[in-house]
């Protein structure tokens, strides 16, 4: 185990290294940044105010502490003035999401939402799983050796997935991508007015959709997740109509995007190494630790915001009310006091401590999904395409930055 620099980091409100969004360099590569900012002797500030977490001990004491919450509304900014509500989605509007709830109303949603994806529930999804992603493969092949393995597979294999959980019409899953798209892009911290404007028709096509698909299972249950859905509402286990959007919401912006970006980050990161892409052609029983660590190196989820709604002291950090921490997951997982070596790719590694799933509460639902629609990618593209290799060495970020994906992901078979 490697340690570096001494004891906490200070808050220092003048520190001069920014955690800068709209700093290009830093969406397109942030892992140099957070380097900086985690064997900094001071703690740093977004220019929204947000005091910034890169050190494992510290981000994973932030996300397990009940006194932080994920809901925006509990935000004050430099003046302390409670924050606009930026999202068409959250606080105290007509949707609440599991994702940024408070108990009691995330222990009764997570209670529910917990059913469709126990560990055990999960994995029998495995072989159909597998079917879809060497369907999507035979597809992507079928005119050429070249395809984008962000449009071919990385981007419709999570929305087939849950769309199949949910029991939606074959014929009707392609409108989804794109409003799962714009509203994934609501729960980064720099969202404009028009972002805003975009994403309220996003939430209504989900909602029209739904809304529709609802009332069909109410006269006629299926054995499917939203059938299941509906009958904990009507069970009168506290499902309010609205929350049964919320969550079918929150299981395309988290399901989907995922599992685009831990497949599409992943298979970079392997392509870019091949020597560790040769040890898990050589050893395909690897996969499992394999896609633990390729979560560890590039995570899909950047980072979780979490305010105080009292006094308190992350580890040694003290917070006053209403102020807010950016939990950096990804700076966590390359913190070398807990991993050696933190900017190899070893898929060997053990990796049990890494944070691309946060922590506590908040813990991602759909954690056993991603990672076994991950473990059934990476195996089938080892297994298929013994010259898989990039077509070209430039590659493009999305504008998301919690959410931290690939525009396009050439490569050539």
């Amino acid at each position: 185990m490697t340690t570096l620099l001494g004891g906490p980091q200070q808050k220092d409100p003048g520190a001069p290294l920014a955690f800068d969004l709209t700093d290009q360099a830093f969406r397109q590569d942030p892992y140099r940044r957070y380097a900086e900012l985690r064997e900094s002797e001071v703690l740093h500030r977004t220019p929204e105010g947000f005091w910034v977490l890169t050190r494992h001990a510290d981000v994973l004491a932030a996300v397990r502490d009940h006194r932080l919450s994920s809901n925006p509304k509990h935000q004050r900014d430099a003046d302390g003035n409670p924050r606009e509500l930026r999202l068409p989605l959250m606080g105290d509007g007509a949707f609440q999401l599991l994702l940024t709830a408070d108990p009691p109303d995330h222990t009764r949603l997570r209670r529910l939402a917990n059913k469709a994806f126990t560990p055990r529930a999960v994995e029998r999804l495995r072989t159909r799983v597998a079917e879809v992603v060497d369907e999507l493969l035979d597809a992507a092949t079928a005119e050429g050796p070249d395809f984008d393995l962000m449009a071919d597979l990385a981007e419709p294999l999570p929305v087939i997935v849950i769309c199949e959980l949910l029991g939606v019409p074959v014929q009707d899953q392609a409108q989804f991508k794109p409003w799962s798209e714009t509203l994934s892009r609501m729960i980064d911290p720099d969202v404009t007015p028009d972002m805003f404007e975009r994403a309220i028709p996003a939430v209504m096509g989900f909602v029209q959709y739904f809304g529709a698909l609802i009332e069909e299972r109410r006269a006629d249950p299926r054995d499917d997740l939203l059938s299941s859905l509906i009958a904990a509402e009507a069970e009168g286990d506290s499902l309010a109509p609205q929350e049964l959007f919320a969550m079918i919401i929150l299981l395309f912006i988290a399901g989907h995007e995922t599992t685009t970006n831990l497949i599409g980050n992943g298979t970079l990161a392997l392509l870019r190494d091949r020597d560790q892409l040769a040890q898990l052609r050589a050893e395909p029983d690897l996969v499992v630790n394999a896609t633990e660590e390729l979560l560890r190196f590039d995570p899909p989820a950047q980072l979780t915001i979490r305010t105080a709604t009292e006094p308190a002291d992350v580890n040694g950090i003290p917070l006053a009310p209403g102020e807010s921490v950016v939990c950096g997951l990804a700076a966590a997982n390359r913190d070398p006091r807990v991993f050696d070596e933190p900017d190899a790719l070893r898929l060997d590694r053990d990796i049990a401590q890494h944070l691309s799933f946060s922590g506590g509460m908040h813990y991602c639902l759909g954690a056993s999904l991603a990672r076994l629609e991950g473990q059934e990618t990476f195996k089938a593209l080892a297994r298929r395409f013994p010259d898989l290799r990039l077509a070209t060495d430039e590659v493009g970020y999305r504008e998301h930055f919690i959410l931290r994906g690939l525009t396009a992901l050439p490569v050539m078979t």
